[in-house]
């Protein structure tokens, strides 16, 4: 028997609390090179400057990734999300059975309706225009739901290794 595998890469957009932390942080370190500018001038001291220039560098050193991608390889049964984060670091996020899944169907399914108070770990796109489905996995942790963005090959792997937990409306 052939082994069932796909893959899938898709760029994701960032998260709105990301973005806001990113822009937070750039204007802090804006403001602390004008402050330091300020301080030289009116001191006639630079070291106030190199101070302030440290801590700019600082902000910007600590501001998050400007972009995320997700990967989902799905082999045999077993799908991995991974997160890419500026095209060089991959995290594993989760790894989840096929066995432990109880259903996997596309977020606007009714089939889904029973889980939705469960707690969702978003690994899709998060683009509008993305057909996004849920897969619901039982844990140690108990159900989670995943949110995730599989093109038509995976779905496809999928319902040929357990046709009976997709649900394709």
């Amino acid at each position: 028997m052939e082994e069932l595998y796909s893959e899938t890469y898709l760029s994701a957009k960032l998260p709105v609390k990301q973005t806001v932390i990113r822009v937070l942080l750039m204007i802090l370190a804006a403001f602390f090179i004008a402050v330091g500018i300020l301080f030289m001038l009116l001191l006639r001291t630079i070291v106030v400057f190199l101070i302030m220039a440290v801590l700019a560098g600082i902000m910007l050193f600590l501001m998050p990734t400007n972009k995320i991608a997700y990967e989902y390889i799905f082999v045999d049964g077993q799908i991995d999300f991974d997160c890419i984060f500026n095209a060089s670091k991959r995290k594993t996020m989760r790894r989840a059975d096929m066995e432990k899944m109880e259903v996997i169907a596309p977020e606007s399914s009714h089939s889904l309706d029973p889980y939705r108070k469960e707690k969702t770990l978003d690994y899709s796109s998060g683009m509008p225009s993305g057909k996004h489905w849920i897969a619901v996995v039982s844990g140690e942790k108990g159900i989670e739901c995943i949110r995730f963005t599989p093109d038509d090959k995976m779905i496809h792997m999928m319902k040929m290794k357990s046709p009976g937990k997709i649900v394709e409306n």
